[in-house]
């Protein structure tokens, strides 16, 4: 298993608009004069606020929303955040600090990795008593209502789903850690988990895989879609870190990548996964899917870059 690491600085900005948030990254497609436009997110978060980062409205996300919250008492402006579900539903988890969540009368605290689902029709407040980075993935449009389940980083290390992968190339090698999984977790739509590189320049998320299943050029009852959070730092000091995120189609021989760097999403959904970093660059990354039926929540239904079938 790779040990779970922090990656990358605590940061925080300026509060940003929805559609500020969005920006086209523009890629080259090989041996042709078009030009891929590929849905990225700047998801620096804001301090003491809950800040939307991927909504309905900058983004074609049918299903899946992000929010970033950070709180900070010994800072200016904080207050618990309120959230209110709906029928919506969500997972908090916890990049740094620790964070205590109150339903009703019952409160959970959340330390970092840890995660909590909270159904449709519920209303949580996330407080700290220090420092605290959250994430809130959303799914909207779900119709059952399910438990609040907490699920530990530390518990579910020693489970079968934190899944070591990559041992073919061990430029590869990672832990997947399946935090909402359905073997683990009820819920609707949702499925989530963290990765983490064995070594710095690592592959992730390989091999190149789609999730429409259905496809292979399209979306049917068994696809999901899917966002991708970033932290990358370099091991070489002043050096700016990036990953380069493949975003080629079913159909298209040769990968077409982008630049991804920190503390920025990027939707996935349209085309394959796969992760390279520079030699001195060390990643880690959240994932998160939001099946197109509800119910049909097994992530290993996917579609493999013809030959790369036994890359895992």
């Amino acid at each position: 298993m790779v040990e779970p690491k922090i990656i990358g600085p605590n940061r925080n900005g300026e509060s940003k608009s929805p559609a500020e948030r969005r920006f086209d990254a523009k890629v080259q497609i090989p041996l042709s004069d078009e030009v891929r436009l590929v849905e990225t997110f700047d998801a620096v978060p804001v301090m003491n606020k809950r800040e939307p980062i991927i909504t309905g409205e900058n983004s074609t996300f049918s299903f899946l929303r992000l929010v970033r919250i950070v709180l900070d008492p010994s800072k200016e402006g904080y207050t618990p955040q309120e959230i209110t579900t709906g029928n919506e539903e969500l997972i908090l988890y916890v990049n740094r600090g620790s964070a205590t969540v109150t339903i009703g009368d019952d409160s959970v605290t959340l330390g970092t990795g840890d995660v909590v689902y909270i159904g449709t029709n519920q209303t949580a407040e996330i407080s700290s008593d220090g420092f605290t980075d959250v994430s809130e993935y959303k799914a909207i449009d779900c119709n059952t209502s399910y438990p609040i389940q907490v699920i530990r980083h530390k518990e579910l290390e020693k489970t079968e789903l934190a899944a070591t992968v990559g041992s073919k190339r061990p430029m590869s090698v990672r832990t997947v850690f399946k935090m909402v999984d359905g073997a683990n977790v009820q819920a609707c739509r949702l499925l989530f988990g963290d990765t983490f590189m064995k070594q710095p320049g690592a592959v992730g998320s390989y091999p190149p895989h789609f999730h429409g299943p259905d496809g292979p050029f399209g979306f049917g009852n068994d696809a999901k879609e899917e966002i991708y959070h970033f932290r990358v730092q370099s091991t070489i000091e002043g050096d700016t870190p990036y990953v380069l995120q493949n975003c080629s189609r079913p159909g298209e021989e040769v990968g077409i990548y982008t630049h991804i760097f920190d503390e920025q999403a990027i939707n996935v959904t349209h085309g394959y996964h796969d992760t390279i970093a520079p030699p001195a660059i060390e990643f880690m990354f959240t994932w998160c899917l939001a099946s197109f039926t509800e119910g049909r929540r097994d992530w290993a239904e996917v579609l493999n870059k013809p030959g790369y079938d036994n890359e895992w």
